[in-house]
């Protein structure tokens, strides 16, 4: 026979619902204390040994993992605001989706999974809460370098934001004296002044140095957003027809209401 028991009737569930899809031969019990998936008769064969681990996975993945990572944040990282560990729990869970893509994280899944099979192998009857114990003790070191990645993404994420604060700030209240841009988008981005003429890399140094601010001063002249950051004027008026390009996509989150839409075809300017 092949017993694990549960002390938490959602976590038996889940295990009984992963094992029984390949085997109908498992039960759940209730019994007094706590919760019983049994397999009769059953010597531990090869797939079932693979069901079993990838059954207990699966439960800890979806009713352990995150609580884990809290512990780690509070108890190894110190975070105590729970506004930041709901975002970084948060970005945990993106990162269990699709993870981005060129950034080697430490392999805490398998080394999670190679306990559990180390685990399962020496026991016929399983207590799930003391496995998972072990095997938080067992994988913490790989957990907390885990988490230290997603922290730094966390931290990027807020620097990314405070960058995003300052030039919105800046395109809000700095007076540059220019009342009116004109954006068109066709191959890049291309800005005009009310009259007709085209920006020019000169230009937006000059008004670099004549408007200075912390937000600018290391931005390329060449970056296609450079000029409506430092030029900030009044109003930004955007012709594209592909309104969900990236880049557009940035200046509308700067700009909010200061930036107007229209079709490329209501461009007012003949294109060289």
């Amino acid at each position: 026979m092949i017993c694990i028991q549960f002390s938490k009737r959602r976590e038996a569930d889940l295990f009984y619902n992963s094992v029984v899809k390949e085997q109908e031969l498992w039960l759940l019990k209730d019994e007094l204390d706590y919760y019983e998936v049994t397999l009769e008769n059953e010597n531990k064969s090869q797939s079932t040994f693979r069901e079993i681990v990838q059954a207990c996975l699966q439960v800890i993945r979806a009713r352990k993992w995150l609580g884990w990572m809290e512990g780690v944040l509070r108890h190894t990282y110190y975070y105590e605001d729970r506004r930041e560990i709901d975002r970084i729990l948060e970005i945990g869970r993106e990162f269990e989706g699709e993870p981005p893509s060129g950034l080697a994280m430490p392999p805490v899944y398998r080394k999670i999974q190679s306990f559990l099979e180390n685990y399962v192998t020496l026991h016929s009857v399983i207590n799930f809460d003391d496995m998972c114990a072990d095997c938080l003790e067992d994988s913490h070191r790989l957990i907390a370098e885990y988490t230290g990645f997603i922290i730094d993404e966390y931290k990027q994420e807020e620097a990314y934001q405070l960058l995003l604060d300052s030039w919105r700030f800046r395109v809000q209240n700095r007076d540059t004296g220019v009342t009116l841009l004109h954006l068109y988008q066709n191959n890049g981005l291309t800005y005009f002044h009310d009259e007709g003429n085209p920006i020019s890399e000169s230009e937006t140094l000059l008004y670099m140095k004549q408007y200075p601010d912390e937000s600018i001063k290391d931005l390329p002249l060449h970056w296609c957003i450079t000029p409506a950051l430092v030029l900030a004027p009044d109003q930004l008026v955007i012709y594209t027809n592909k309104p969900d390009d990236p880049h557009l996509e940035l200046i509308r989150n700067i700009f909010e209401e200061k930036a107007t839409w229209k079709a490329q075809s209501e461009f007012p300017f003949k294109m060289s």
